[in-house]
This record gives C-alpha cells, structure tokens and sequence, in this order.
C-alpha cells in the first residue's frame, strides 16, 4: 500500500504528527487525478488542514463537495449493491457478477470489473465532470486486461469499457466513442437516495410503521383481556366496560401488538403469553399491573423490540430520552416530542402539534408503566431496566443490520 502524503492538498501545510495540525485534520479520499481535476494546488496530499477545511470561500466549494461525496463513497455503494450498477447501465442485476475492486494492474488500480453474460465491464468511476485524462486511464487499465488474458490469468471475453462520470459534455461522449467507450452520467444524490431505499428494503425495523390507536394506558387493556379470557366478544365485553365497539378493538389491538392476544377470522384470542400474564394478576380486576406483570411484559418489549410498532415505538421514546439526556436532565416532555416523531418516521403523519403531543403523551406512558422511564413534573429520568432496554435495542438493531447485509 502506498505511504501516504502528510500535507494539506490545499495549502501544502506539514500535517503530520508534531505539525500542530496532525490531530484535526481530514483524509481526502479522492485519488490524485480526482484533485487534479478540481484544480487543488497540492493534489499529492492525502489530506486536507482544519483551516483550510473550515473555509467556505468559492475557491474551496468544489472541494467540499466531492470530499462529502467521494468517489470511493460512490464505489462502496456499487460494488455492494449491484442493482444499482444495473439500473445505470440498463442492465439485469440477475447477470451482474463482481470479479474485482481496486484491482492492481501494471499501470494503477482499476476501479470496479464486473462479469456480465459472457463479457467483461471495465468500470472506471469518477466523482467529477468529465476530464481527458480518464481515457488515458481506462484505456492503459484495458491494455493491461488484455495481457493478463494472453497470459491465461483472466477470462478471455470481451472487455467492454465504461466511464462513470457526474457531467460530460456531447463532444466528450462522441471522443469516447471513437475509443470504443461508453460514457455515463449519474447523480451522486440519486445513488446514495437508492442505496438507503435498497437497505430499507432489506432492513425489516425500518420499515415498521409506528401508530397511535387511542389508548393512553397499558392498564386498561387488564379488564378486556380478563374478559376476553372467558371467551366474550367485542360487543359484549364494550356493554360491560361501557365502552364503544371502536374502543375495546383498539385496546385488544394493542394487546396483539404486545403478544398478549391474537387476531383470528376478525375474532380476537388470548395467546399462551397472554394467559400467563393473566395468571401472574392473582384475580385481581383493574387497570394497574402488579410487578410480576410488569416484568412478564417489560422483558418481551426488550428482548423482541422489533415484535411489532407498539414494542418498537415504546423503545424509540426511551431511546429519545436517552439520547436527549446529553444536552440536559433530567429530559423534559416538550423537548422530547420532534425528535421522538422523526426517529419513528412520522413526521409527516403526526404533523399536527396535537397529534406529536398525543402521541409522545400515550407512548411516554407506556414507558413508565413499564418502569423503562420515571415522569417526575412533566420530566424524565433513566432507569435500570430503560438502559437495559436501549442496549437490547441497540444490540437487536445492529443483528438486523447484519443480517441484512449477508
């Protein structure tokens, strides 16, 4: 690997370590070709100064850009996702094989060689407009290819060769042409939008739709499920508790949603979980938990945060608290609302304040009954069994994580 280049591509400035500028600085992750055609003055630096990162003169923008959005960035993202790659070269995914990154061959590292049919696609990507000198690059990558095929050390298909480029002009496309090159444009923004949709796709937790069905305590659900137990409907257990049929759907709704009851033919059931945490009440009919309760019920949201949206959003608002404890505590309700709305992604659904305020109210309660939270004048603290849950949570999110990715 080569060493790197310890001054500021800007300025030229020593950022190595002793320099005084060694700890703040920034790795550019662009290649020396990249820096050329932004014009830095030192493109053989591998990084950039904090003075000259934390400018914002129009001499600097070019550089700022592609340092958020570098081409290595770019390449991770179509090399791990190749419907992307696909849906740029128009193109099916299902005949789209990577045979390498990064390659090293006698005149540099090609960026990307993929196998697609019977033929082979020499991809050279860039993060910026088009520039001459990219042809001279993909074409001394293809001479290379070449003798490896020769020397039997590559496959002895056609080499199809493809540059990548955020802008190009029509003179740019006809040069390539007449070097047997296809050339390409694509938006950074619209790669990194589809890789996160992709990943969305493919990421079960994201995609889980939070709700607010009304019911503003877990206790109320104690009687419905002690009525549901003897086997009564929706209709006569709402003439008992004197509630509407809209009512007691949505508390039993809300006990599907914790395990403690399920839905069959638009009839609802108690489930094994369900008649356990009955069980653990001693008889006792009211709208309170008793601790045993609490605990049969607090250890499923934590160990099966993804279950469904009710366990998910009740951990999301303690992740809230959690996170907002940084800046103060203990974390007051009306900081909480925004964040706690656009971390379970409705913030275009719970627009209205009403609706955030509501919302934030039933899950915070949820919370604290589950003694995840304390509510002591409209503020809120940690406890014991809330960190548990945010490290459960965190643990489960980051195996979903992977497994996605596998």
């Amino acid at each position: 690997m080569p060493r790197e280049v310890e001054i500021c591509n800007h300025c030229g400035k020593d950022v190595s370590f002793g320099s005084g500028l060694f700890a703040n600085r920034v790795s550019d992750g662009n290649d020396i070709k990249t820096r050329k055609a932004n014009r830095l003055n030192y493109p053989y630096g591998d990084f950039v100064c904090c003075d000259c990162d934390s400018k914002t003169s129009d001499e600097y923008e070019v550089f700022k850009k592609n340092s958020l959005i570098s081409e290595k960035i770019i390449e991770d993202i179509l090399s791990s996702d190749k419907a992307i790659l696909a849906e740029l070269l128009n193109i099916n995914a299902a005949d789209l094989s990577l045979v390498a990154r990064q390659k090293i061959v006698q005149s540099g590292k090609l960026d990307l060689l993929y196998l697609y049919k019977d033929e082979l696609f020499l991809i050279e990507l860039k993060a910026v407009g088009f520039y001459s000198d990219i042809v001279n690059q993909i074409n001394g990558y293809f001479e290379n290819l070449r003798e490896l095929q020769e020397q039997h050390k590559l496959i002895n298909s056609n080499i199809r060769k493809i540059i990548l480029v955020t802008d190009c002009k029509n003179r740019d496309v006809e040069r390539c042409k007449k070097e047997f090159i296809q050339l390409l444009t694509y938006r950074p923004e619209f790669i990194l939008s589809k890789y996160y949709e992709n990943f969305k796709e493919r990421s079960y937790f994201l995609k889980i739709q939070s709700g607010d069905y009304g019911v503003v305590r877990l206790g109320l659900l104690k009687t419905t499920l002690q009525f549901l137990s003897q086997g009564r409907g929706i209709e006569e257990i709402s003439k008992i508790e004197g509630k509407s049929h809209k009512t007691i759907r949505n508390r039993l709704s809300i006990a599907a949603q914790l395990n403690l009851a399920t839905k069959f033919k638009n009839k609802f059931f108690l489930t094994d979980f369900g008649s356990t945490f009955l069980g653990s009440g001693n008889g006792i009919i009211d709208d309170r938990f008793n601790d045993k309760q609490i605990e049969l019920l607090s250890d499923f949201a934590k160990e099966t945060p993804f279950f469904s949206s009710v366990t998910y959003t009740i951990l999301s608002l303690v992740e809230a608290v959690f996170i907002l404890a940084k800046n103060t505590y203990p974390v007051a309700i009306n900081s909480i609302q925004n964040y706690f709305v656009k971390s379970v992604g409705k913030e275009q659904t719970w627009k209205a304040d009403k609706a955030r305020k509501t919302a934030t109210y039933i899950y915070s309660n949820y919370a604290c009954e589950l003694q995840f939270l304390a509510k002591v004048d409209n503020h809120f603290y940690l406890t014991p069994k809330g960190v548990q849950s945010i490290l459960l949570l965190q643990l489960n999110r980051s195996l979903k994580l992977i497994k996605s990715q596998t």
